[in-house]
């Protein structure tokens, strides 16, 4: 059995690769300052509702049609999913963020496979609308064409997605001072079920109408994070 996936799997959810991930708080700063976030209870109840009303049915949906698209080289299509979900992140911080992320991952992958000329044409061809300003290269569009290309199973990379949105907030709550390490450890093992659960009920047959979120609280303090004088995190 080919489990080197497992390796590219590591690689790109380690902290060390550039995808940005780490140093944002998903609106979780603003929220503490304004003191609607205090505890370890209320850091665990902000990403599993991050996680049910914004990531599965919006990143995650994003990721899956993006992978369905590069396995059919389908360029037009995955330009109108970035697009699409560029859009809908209403929060300038949020957007902006997402982009650089994404043309990090995507720029390492060129690296990646760069000699290996089965590879290029499809990453080429977007890197050409990336330049030409035709596609912004939102981040679970990058790592969808990235996923595809290092044989990463689908199941997997969700986890990955889920596990590095949930440490970097919970790394966001420590470095802010509500929580401790033991409570962030406690509060990603308590996220493990949940998100197996959501891993097990869901599948990858989705369309651009199956993409939806719903988390206006966080994101009109996302917007209020973008003016505020002391800021710790991007977002």
């Amino acid at each position: 059995m080919n489990t080197s996936h497992e390796f590219h799997l590591m690689q790109l959810a380690d902290s060390f690769f550039p995808a940005g991930m780490f140093s944002m708080s998903g609106g979780l700063e603003s929220l503490v300052v304004h003191k609607k976030i205090q505890t370890p209870s209320e850091v665990l109840k902000f990403i599993k509702e991050q996680i049910e009303f914004q990531l599965v049915p919006c990143d995650c949906r994003v990721l899956f049609i993006t992978m369905n698209s590069v396995k059919k080289n389908q360029l037009f299509e995955v330009m109108q999913i970035d697009k699409k979900y560029y859009s809908m992140k209403l929060a300038k911080e949020i957007r902006n963020s997402s982009v650089r992320s994404g043309k990090q991952v995507f720029n390492c992958l060129k690296h990646m496979v760069k000699d290996d000329n089965d590879k290029n044409d499809f990453i080429v061809k977007f890197q050409e609308k990336i330049e030409l300003k035709e596609t912004p290269c939102t981040y679970p569009v990058a790592l969808g064409i990235a996923v595809i290309y290092l044989q990463i199973p689908i199941q997997s990379v969700m986890r990955m997605l889920l596990y590095s949105f949930s440490s970097s907030v919970v790394s966001a709550a420590i470095r802010l001072g509500i929580i401790q390490h033991l409570d962030g450890q406690k509060i990603l093992f308590s996220l493990a079920k949940t998100v197996e659960e959501i891993i097990i009920h869901n599948n990858t047959d989705f369309t651009t109408k199956d993409i939806w979120q719903l988390t206006p609280f966080t994101e009109i303090h996302q917007m209020e994070h973008e003016h505020n004088d002391s800021r710790m995190f991007i977002t």
